[in-house]
Parts: C-alpha cells; structure tokens; sequence
C-alpha cells in the first residue's frame, strides 16, 4: 500500500459520490507507461506517479487460498478481470489462449517485465492502482491470478477459443 496515494485520495474535494452511493475518485492517466495520474481535486488537478507493482505488496491477509465469494478479494479478483475485459474491448481478436499465456506468467511473478504484452501491461497497471491503497500480499495476488486462469482454462475447455471471455463480458452485462 501507497500511504501517500492513499492521503490524496481523501483529500477534500477528491472523493465523489457514485451512482451507487459509494464514494469514487476521479482520476485520469497522463502517461501509462510511468503510471503517472492526474486526480481532480476541488477545482484543481494533481498529479501523482504510481509506485512500481512490486514496491505496493502488503502484508495482506495471511490466507493461503482464495475464495470467489469471500469479499475481502472481490476488489482483487474484479480488478484482474475488469482488465482483461478492457483489454478485450481494445483488441477484438483476443482468445482466452492469449489471456492464459499472460495470467500463466504473471502466476509466477506479478511484476514481471511485460516486454510486449499488452495486456501484462495493462493488468499490471491496474493492480499498481489497486494496490496503492488497499493491503494485499504478493502471494494473495498471485493466488488470484491463478483462480481466474483456472477459470480461463475451464471456461475455454466447456466453451471453446472465447469461452472464458464471453463468460465474463455475460456476468459483467457488457
């Protein structure tokens, strides 16, 4: 966790109320590549760069397994697949194969170096975001990555090339 992303998110003026009466913060990404974001922030706009992924890693919860229904994972595992949805929205010809190879190797070390996959990239992104404020281990998160690549795997095996991703966009209603 970023105890300084944290602070300026709750900053006055930083947090909005949602649709769903949650807050929510608004936030944009200047450059992806740094993780440098801009936060909107009573009238003025700050910015800030995300840490890298592998300085965010918490203390976590100490568990040794994951659950799908055990909420304390829910921001955790949405957030995993949130990403390849976007991802999907962005490269038409995804298949869960190429989401396999990426959750395969992110299993082993979530910070690895993308090189050029994308949607590394992309998933490695949003977990710096998510990370930076909420306590999860390294061991948690390479967890949850594997319980959606066993989803993928089954999901492709029952339904075929786009099985796990038509899946996911029906639960998601997108």
């Amino acid at each position: 966790m970023d105890q300084a992303f944290v602070d300026l998110f709750k900053a006055e003026g930083v947090l909005r109320p949602s649709r769903d009466g949650n807050s929510e913060t608004v936030f944009r990404f200047v450059n992806e590549e740094t993780g440098e974001i801009e936060v909107e922030a009573t009238g003025e706009a700050k910015r800030y760069t995300l840490k890298p992924l592998a300085d965010l890693f918490g203390k976590g919860y100490g568990e040794s397994s994951i659950d799908w229904r055990d909420e304390k994972y829910m921001p955790l595992l949405l957030r995993i697949e949130e990403e390849i949805m976007n991802h999907d929205d962005a490269v038409p010809d995804l298949t869960d194969g190429l989401v396999s190879l990426t959750l395969d190797r992110m299993a082993l070390n979530p910070a690895t170096a993308p090189g050029n996959d994308v949607l590394c990239r992309r998933l490695q992104l949003g977990l710096r975001v998510l990370l930076s404020g909420n306590d999860y281990s390294k061991q948690e998160v390479k967890l949850s990555i594997r319980k959606i690549a066993k989803s993928v795997s089954l999901h492709t095996w029952q339904h075929g090339v786009r099985g796990y991703l038509d899946f996911i966009r029906q639960q998601f209603r997108r």
